[in-house]
């Protein structure tokens, strides 16, 4: 191929993968939307353009799907305009490297295995598998798998394999459309069809879940919009504990179980502000009911740690947990002391100083019962809602301050995330954010009940605790790794005709 076609390829792949997710969320289109650039890869013969167009590809992508982080920075970040497009054209540079990286990749294996079009799949599950933990503790927003979130057929794979299982799928669909329109008449060509006739059959599989069993327990999540700009001097935190105090309490309503305050920009610190207290007091004598709350701690060496604390329906404290997987640039600046200070790089929470991470999970004790929650961003990581319920988590909760994102498409794609934990696990998530989307979502990924964003509101909302253990949970990305060693043996495979010819090259 032509450089510039190949070049065009790449950005059609990456116009169309950010088309994928939401705001649009034309999920169909996932399923033809890596045929231009995977067609590239298998036929374009130098190496230089495959590379640039797996970038071109990258960087349109998060381009179109994440222009939510540029607004971030400026609006809330206090970055000028010029500044935070800078900033924002310099992660498109490290989130588009990941494309470059699996283009050359899967053209480097095909060449060598003499397969240019099967290992393409495994590339794409393999380079995902990479983005989850780099950099700077990984990125795996908006992975292709994520698409098929509203798919019944599709997502049956989640709790086998993961999320990872539905990238597969979906890559693979696309890999063998590309290999058909290379040649529609080269030898396989019939195996090829067949199997993709059965990956759209599957994939348009209708909704099996069961029936709604019994949900023995209530929750009420508290949504307070919490504007971001408030200075919080007393007046302000007394107005603040009062809204939400009348949002926790429901007169003439049987108590709940859980009441839940979200993840906010509120510096609340129960040990450190008796009007908070008071609040939870005067909350706990109305409604009986255990409370999670969302604060700011501090360790012995005065260093901030963002929390959730459950207070028990008594008073008592009951355990906390401190997040482990910080926002870098949000909640930490990942770079050493003298290079911030040189380039005046700070982070977007400033009322408090770096946070530092908790020591791990904590499963907290409800009754007879037990739960986890994740701490807003931590939603997006397979393996830390898997490790929750590997600790006996029998339901989740996602605790978040979405407000950072205003009203882009970022909301949407934090909840379609967070909606495949509860697929994944077979656990039913309380989602409570600040200013939405608060929801209950159920074992099966489907939203039971939701509040409207950007108003004050209580969800309350009926769940149940499950204990059951998928596949998934007790082996993980096991299949993400069987990727990697799938391209493994592509390449050994490839080696030993290379290694026989070599030999009788010497003997001759």
């Amino acid at each position: 191929m032509r450089t510039l076609a190949t070049l065009g390829a790449g950005a059609l792949s990456g116009l169309a993968l950010g088309l994928v997710f939401p705001s649009l969320g034309w999920s169909w289109l996932a399923f033809i939307a890596l045929v231009p650039l995977f067609w590239a890869v298998a036929r374009t013969e130098r190496a230089w353009p495959v590379f640039w167009s797996g970038y071109l590809a990258g960087f349109v992508f998060f381009s179109v799907s994440c222009p939510w982080i540029y607004a971030t920075i400026h609006h809330f970040g206090g970055l000028s305009g010029p500044v935070a497009g800078v900033v924002f054209v310099l992660f498109l540079l490290l989130m588009g490297s990941y494309l470059a990286l699996m283009a050359i990749a899967a053209y480097a294996v095909g060449r060598w295995s003499g397969h240019r079009y099967w290992p393409l799949p495994l590339v794409w599950v393999a380079i995902e598998l990479l983005r989850t933990y780099t950099p700077m503790g990984g990125f795996p927003w908006n992975l292709l798998g994520y698409s098929q979130y509203r798919h019944a057929g599709t997502m049956l794979l989640v709790p086998v394999c993961g999320i990872y299982g539905v990238s597969l799928l979906v890559a693979t669909a696309n890999a063998l459309i590309a290999y058909l329109l290379d040649d529609p008449g080269r030898r396989g060509a019939i195996a090829a069809g067949i199997a993709l006739g059965c990956i759209f059959g599957f994939a348009t599989l209708p909704d099996h879940a069961p029936s709604d069993g019994e949900r023995g327990l209530q929750a009420r999540l508290v949504q307070p919009n919490t504007p971001l700009d408030l200075d919080w001097s007393g007046a302000i935190m007394t107005r603040q504990l009062a809204a939400q105090s009348r949002l926790s309490v429901e007169p003439g309503v049987p108590p709940v179980n859980l009441i839940v305050w979200p993840e906010q920009p509120a510096p609340l610190d129960l040990d450190r502000q008796p009007e908070l207290q008071q609040t939870i007091a005067e909350i706990l004598d109305h409604e009986h009911s255990a409370m999670l709350i969302g604060e700011i701690t501090w360790t012995p060496n005065n260093a901030p740690r963002n929390s959730a604390q459950l207070v028990n329906a008594d008073g008592t404290l009951g355990p906390r947990y401190d997040k482990t997987h910080l926002v870098p640039f949000g909640e930490y600046v990942p770079l050493p002391d003298w290079l911030k200070q040189s380039a005046g790089v700070g982070k977007l929470v400033q009322a408090v100083g770096d946070f530092v991470p908790g020591p791990g999970p904590v499963v907290m004790q409800l009754g007879p019962h037990r739960f986890a929650t994740m701490i807003c961003y931590e939603s997006i990581f397979p393996g830390l809602a898997r490790r929750d319920v590997q600790a006996g988590a029998e339901w989740l909760v996602n605790q978040s301050d979405d407000s950072w994102y205003g009203h882009s498409s970022a909301a949407a794609q934090g909840m379609m995330m967070a909606r495949v934990r509860a697929m994944e696990n077979r656990r039913w998530l309380l989602r409570d954010t600040d200013d939405g989307i608060t929801a209950v979502v159920d074992p099966y990924g489907r939203v039971t009940a939701q509040l409207p964003r950007f108003v004050p509101g209580a969800l309350d909302a009926a769940f149940a605790p499950e204990t059951q253990v998928t596949f998934y949970t007790r082996y993980g990305d096991w299949l993400a790794y069987a990727c990697l060693l799938g391209i493994l043996l592509l390449l050994v495979a490839g080696f030993m005709p290379a290694a026989r010819s070599g030999s009788r090259m010497r003997r001759s």
